[in-house]
């Protein structure tokens, strides 16, 4: 068994052509879907980075890790076991899968982006690109795509390896796309929406990464975009500026894209390209105005949460060559999946469920019910059944959209969302005041979602103090506010005279939602 999984940050699967994306951003990755199958309605558990990752690595919930964000209490792990002695129903998954024989790499700057050094534990190898991480001087994939291609030089004939590879390149800020940008213009058109219409009621909205303020308050002086190789607009103005965001965005596809045509390349020549798995996923997408976001993942929604999945795996993905499902799952499904092709037993108390019926092109219903929480920005959980989906807000940071969410004038303040996919993908209505019944519906379902997960046996073995605790909520006395400081941004807006309205919202929702100073 050999599996190579490539894990693309910020990568939304709506713009890639497998997914039906009409820009020629990603034929190597297109190629495996056709050769494989694809999950058409896949999520992440938690995002952004570091609650998704972790999620993978242990094939649980944050509610049940406590990584739910970035920062504070949010951050830390919660190892399962006691001294020396881990818990064996609880084991991450890529170090269960080195203790039966499937020896463990990784190829990644994570583990220090992040302070997630249980993400390293979990391998047997653990490889860091680079001597640096954060801002800048992120790795580029320039410098990834030669060290997984000599650890594959090293073990590719190798029985029984997985090898995880991380690319950044997705996130902004759009590092080394000169050659990728034309050929990704020429190839058609940016989507239609957001149109113009949009744009312009998106104007009023508070917070950062806006149409309105796209830099965070401490960047908004003269020079701020030198940061940035590749021209991010200050504002959105006009569907010209989506379209800069999107050009670079889709060009770092392309170039990720080639890369990974590269590492193909590197099993072919070792001839084990027919007998290794490779399967394409992310951590979390990015908003291109859903919501009012913009190249950003900032708020529980499908352009943060849902991520590609995509399986090649040669005597397995046969039967469903280039086909897709709309059955829901959760990207960490992917590990008890493996698993159960291995012939490993899966631990009795992972949140992850196999997915492999699927995959050899069976009869599979996935979940019924997808809950997925998000903690950067805003703090909240997004409830996926069907062609519905329901967002409450724990905290909404310094975002708000009058109309839309976060919003007096809506019911519960806003903070509530319920959306119909089918009718209205961008999530522009916010339904719950016309739909009660169903609003109600899905509420209950995220409320015993809760209580089904803080009643369970792990909880009940925590300090008497942190039992029952949701740690998201745990986390909003701290508030979103790693990457947007309220203050500051309530200094820029009365400094360059933005509306009564913004000033306004932004005052209630500090008002409203008391912090940690």
């Amino acid at each position: 068994m050999r599996i190579l999984v490539l894990d693309i940050d910020s990568l939304r699967p709506d713009h890639l052509g497998c997914y039906g994306y009409e820009r020629d951003t990603s034929p190597t990755i297109d190629t495996l879907a056709e050769e494989g199958m694809r999950f058409d309605r896949c999520y992440a558990s938690d995002t952004p980075c570091l609650p998704s990752r972790t999620a993978l690595a242990t094939c649980r919930m944050g509610i049940n890790t406590g990584v739910v964000t970035h920062h504070g209490e949010g951050q830390r792990y919660n190892e399962p076991g006691e001294g020396h002695d881990p818990d064996a129903n609880r084991v991450p998954a890529f170090r269960h899968l080195a203790e039966n024989g499937i020896y463990t790499a990784s190829v990644s700057q994570f583990s220090q982006r992040h302070l997630a050094y249980h993400f390293s534990a979990n391998f047997q190898e653990s490889i860091m690109p680079t001597a640096t991480a954060g801002g800048p001087a992120v790795e580029d994939c320039s410098e990834v795509t030669p060290v997984a291609k000599s650890w594959l030089d090293q073990h590719a004939t190798d029985d029984d390896w997985l090898l995880h590879v991380n690319y950044w390149d997705v996130h902004h800020p759009y590092l080394g796309i000169e050659n990728f940008v034309d050929p990704v213009r020429e190839s058609g058109p940016t989507p239609a929406w957001p149109d113009q219409e949009t744009i312009d009621g998106q104007q009023e909205m508070t917070g950062i990464r806006t149409a309105d303020l796209w830099p965070s308050a401490s960047q908004y002086r003269p020079g701020w975009e030198e940061f940035y190789e590749y021209k991010m607009p200050d504002s959105v103005d006009s569907t010209a500026d989506v379209d800069q965001f999107v050009d670079g965005y889709d060009a770092s596809i392309r170039r990720v894209d080639a890369e990974v045509e590269k590492l193909l390349a590197c099993l072919e020549r070792h001839g084990v390209r027919e007998e290794t798995a490779v399967v394409i996923t992310a951590d979390h997408g990015e908003a291109f105005g859903e919501h009012g976001i913009y190249a950003e993942h900032a708020f529980p929604h499908p352009a943060c949460q849902q991520v590609p999945m995509i399986v090649s795996w040669p005597g397995v993905t046969d039967a469903a060559a280039g086909t897709g499902t709309n059955a829901q799952v959760y990207q960490f499904d992917l590990l008890p999946t493996v698993c159960e092709l291995a012939g490993i037993d899966i631990p009795t108390d992972w949140d992850a469920e196999p997915f492999t019926p699927a995959l050899e092109g069976d009869e599979f219903s996935g979940r019924d019910v997808i809950v997925a929480g998000h903690g950067i920005y805003t703090y909240g959980r997004a409830v996926y059944q069907d062609e519905w989906m329901y967002v409450r807000l724990i905290h909404p940071g310094v975002f708000s959209y009058p109309g839309l969410y976060n919003d007096p004038g809506l019911p519960n303040d806003g903070l509530e969302l319920l959306h119909n996919l089918d009718d209205d993908p961008n999530q522009t209505k916010n339904l719950v005041e016309s739909r009660p019944e169903k609003t109600a519906e899905m509420r209950a379902l995220l409320d015993r979602w809760i209580v089904t997960h803080l009643t369970d046996e792990w909880h009940s073995q925590q300090p008497v103090e942190a039992r029952g605790m949701d740690p998201l909520a745990r986390t909003a006395s701290q508030g979103p506010y790693l990457y947007a400081n309220p203050d500051e941004l309530l200094k820029l807006y009365q400094e360059h005279g933005r509306s009564d309205t913004q000033i306004e919202a932004l005052t209630r929702t500090m008002d409203a939602f008391p912090r940690e100073r």
